[in-house]
């Protein structure tokens, strides 16, 4: 693995020169996801459940969840529906055709992500909503 190749990596995981999204783990026809696991954890990356984060209302964790040679890029935070009714999720950056989030990962979903728990934030106000 280059020291270039693992600043791009870098690059896509810190998003700093390239938008946080999605992206194919292959360059060059060498499969790069072993490579982007190690370096979420040197980012502070942890694998988790969902419902493992600790994320109160009005905050949000960044995550990544990989599947196959994919990397999607989203946040861990709660949506809420009313006062009363709210749930703990996971949705990416990336949008369906609905506007909703392309993947979407509860609480209860037993699938392991990649949260960094010291890169909590305030909370965007498009990502939350409450339904009247």
């Amino acid at each position: 693995m280059t020291d270039q190749l693992v600043a791009a990596v870098d690059d896509i995981i810190e998003g700093r020169t390239v938008k946080r999204s999605v992206h194919l783990l292959i360059h060059e026809g060498e499969v790069l996801r072993e490579t982007f696991v190690e370096r979420l954890s040197v980012h502070g990356y942890a694998r988790c459940k969902v419902a493992d984060i600790d994320v109160k209302w009005g905050q949000r964790v960044p995550a990544f969840v990989i599947r196959n040679e994919t990397a999607y890029f989203g946040w861990v935070f709660v949506e809420k529906f009313t006062e009363a009714k709210s749930r703990k999720l996971f949705g990416s950056l990336i949008k369906n055709n609905k506007g909703d989030w392309a993947i979407q990962i509860s609480g209860s979903n037993p699938e392991l992500i990649y949260a960094n728990l010291s890169k909590s934030s305030g909370m965007e106000s498009d990502t939350t909503f409450i339904l009247e």
